[in-house]
């Protein structure tokens, strides 16, 4: 079944003009857990990555988004696992214009996950490393 399109009340140019004038003004690790069980690691493991967002409009001109990411590692079932591994990140945006939820949700739909999963999958290969598991190559982002 075909995928029906979202429906936005900001049509994409006015999305477009509204984004150049939009700053990054922080994107910091917010929260994490890593919790391993050395006795399921294979070398056929399935991956299952969670994602979810949230976000507040705080004054008119700034919003603050969470971004999560669970990641979970394993053989069969997810009582088996080898691997679970979890990041929240708190991301900050500024604004000239006013921020509307119309913006935020295409923004949250369309460009954040664009901008955060570089950063989890950098958490990611970090963390395997310190904890002395071999390398994950986790998918490409795909809309």
């Amino acid at each position: 079944m075909a995928k029906k399109p979202m429906k936005h009340r900001m049509e994409p140019a006015e999305y477009r003009d509204f984004l150049r004038q939009v700053e990054l003004e922080t994107m910091v690790l917010d929260s994490c857990s890593v919790k391993t069980n050395r006795d399921n690691i294979g070398s056929d493991m399935k991956l299952d990555i969670r994602h979810k967002v949230d976000y507040a409009i705080e004054e008119e001109t700034s919003a603050v988004i969470n971004v999560s990411y669970d990641l979970t590692a394993t053989k069969s079932t997810k009582k088996d696992f080898a691997l679970k591994l979890g990041c929240v990140y708190r991301v900050m945006l500024s604004s000239e214009r006013p921020i509307t939820d119309d913006f935020m949700e295409i923004f949250i739909n369309v460009n954040i996950q664009m901008n955060t999963w570089p950063y989890f999958r950098e958490f990611v290969q970090s963390m395997l490393q310190r904890i002395g598991y071999p390398p994950l190559t986790l998918p490409l982002l795909k809309p």
